[in-house]
């Protein structure tokens, strides 16, 4: 590790340290909201795995995009089709995808509902940084001229 990487730790935090709170926050409802549906669908209904994750992605996507736009990245005013929503939900279709195979590959494993729920978190997971700096930087940053990535970058 550099001398440089904790002070760009430092400045990212600084300037972008409230906006990450407020990411992590609305990640806070989407996991709430999407793990007690994945949990409800496949051990109170017995749905499969996939067909649960499939659905708790269903229930908690419109939330995240909503929260994130106005709580997050602070936009109001019309959508922007090819600005917000076409790469919100690219982004949100690729998390579903990559949760949907792991969890898939989990089921293969087990059918443990704690097991899946753990599955399908961790591949959310893997995700969620990604997403964070390509909305960051793609979709919302008009407004934000010091994306983390250039905060990053120039440290």
């Amino acid at each position: 590790m550099s001398n440089s990487a904790p002070s760009a730790l430092i400045r990212v935090l600084e300037e972008h340290g409230a906006k990450l709170l407020r990411y992590c926050g609305v990640s806070a409802v989407n996991v709430l909201t999407g793990m007690s549906t994945l949990a409800f669908a496949h051990a109170v209904l017995g749905w499969s795995a996939v067909v649960s994750s499939i659905s708790a992605w269903a229930v908690s996507t419109v939330p995240a995009y909503l929260l994130s736009r106005y709580w997050v990245w602070q936009q109001s005013g019309s959508h922007s089709m090819s600005a917000e929503i076409m790469p919100f939900w690219i982004l949100a279709l690729a998390g579903l995808s990559f949760s949907t195979l792991v969890v898939a590959i989990v089921a293969r494993v087990t059918a443990s509902t704690p097991v899946i729920l753990l599955g399908n978190l961790g591949a959310y997971g893997v995700v969620w940084v990604v997403k964070y700096l390509v909305i960051d930087n793609l979709m919302w940053s008009h407004d934000d001229p010091d994306s983390v990535v250039e905060a990053v970058e120039a440290a």
